[in-house]
């Protein structure tokens, strides 16, 4: 998750600095200019919800992967401690026989 906010953090940077560049040296009247910076910005906003939204599928796969690899683990330990008591009252039988 620290990778995603940090390649968010740097995309949005990466976006405020290239708006300001093209500003400063837009040899276009401001009208023009704000046609396409607004342009810009609606392709930014369509492609940073793709992005979210593959972030989000991303995370929720993990999260489930997580959840399942928790569980086999938890059944893992289950059947350890239940063989190991049973192999414990094996050997306390075997010790009072």
């Amino acid at each position: 998750m620290n990778k995603a906010k940090e390649l968010t953090a740097a995309f949005a940077l990466g976006v405020v600095a290239g708006g300001a560049v093209a500003l400063l040296f837009a040899p276009e009247k401001g009208e023009v200019t704000r046609k396409r910076l607004k342009e810009g910005a609606t392709q930014l906003a369509k492609r940073t919800e793709m992005l979210a939204g593959k972030i989000r599928g991303a995370t929720a796969e993990a999260v489930k992967t997580a959840a399942s690899t928790a569980r086999k683990q938890a059944e893992a330990v289950k059947g350890a401690v239940a063989e190991g008591a049973k192999t414990y009252r094996e050997q306390l039988e075997h010790a009072h026989v």
